[in-house]
């Protein structure tokens, strides 16, 4: 594989690592902090394959991103937008966890890394079609490492539901992105997340992540020039 199509294809598993992709897999959480893989829609003995090469390169490139990505710190840009919430604190309601995850959203956190951690559940399960893993702060430091590899993005926002009175969340995002490579291309799909919140403790303690598009697509447009725009 030439260098270009090597740093491509990382780039990608960042982002998915970041953000947690899914090439039309559905995602079960696992219990297991050392970490499960999601399970695949397509089946078969070419997805086990497929699969176990991008599991060994996800691990690769979340090393990587924890190495060369961002470190940026999100507190004091989450304090200046949402002055009236104390974003040091766990929320103290049900209410007041729905409305920070709506802010959160707002400001599409899974893209710019500006997210309100103290709504999560320190061993809260993250899942997306590689692995399912233990650990707010892992998650954190992922997002926070996406910044050097999007120069640009969108995010519109197509379903927005909230039931089980109050204690689940499930949303789906037009999601656009631009990489950072020499031929710009842009990666766009729709995303979804249910989040599950504990009653007991209004922490969400599951954050499992969805896409719809099939896995051609979606490694197709990585490499090719884009053919989409993205508007803010």
């Amino acid at each position: 594989m030439c260098a270009s199509s090597s740093r491509a294809s990382a780039m990608l598993v960042m982002i998915m690592v970041s953000m947690g992709s899914s090439f039309g897999f559905t995602i079960y959480p696992s219990s297991s902090s050392s970490g499960k893989r999601g399970t695949a829609l397509f089946g078969g003995k070419e997805d086990e394959e497929m699969g176990t090469f991008e599991l060994a390169s996800w691990y690769a490139v979340e090393a990587f991103g924890r190495v060369f990505g961002g470190s940026k710190k999100t507190d004091v840009a989450l304090e200046s937008v949402d002055s009236d919430i104390d974003v040091s604190r766990q929320p103290l309601s049900l209410d007041e966890t729905l409305q920070r995850i709506q802010l959160d959203n707002d400001r599409s956190y899974f893209l710019s890394g500006e997210i309100d951690e103290m709504i999560y559940d320190e061993q809260c399960t993250f899942a997306d079609p590689f692995v399912s893993f233990d650990g707010r702060q892992r998650f954190v430091d992922n997002l926070a490492n996406l910044g050097s590899f999007i120069t640009d993005y969108s995010a519109k926002t197509i379903n927005y539901d909230v039931s089980e009175n109050g204690k689940q969340i499930q949303t789906k995002v037009m999601v656009k992105l631009e990489l950072n490579l020499p031929w710009k291309p842009v990666l766009a799909w729709p995303w979804g997340v249910k989040y599950v919140i504990d009653e007991a403790t209004f922490l969400i303690t599951d954050h499992i992540e969805s896409w719809d598009v099939s896995p051609s697509e979606g490694i197709a447009q990585i490499f090719r020039r884009p053919t989409t725009q993205i508007k803010r």
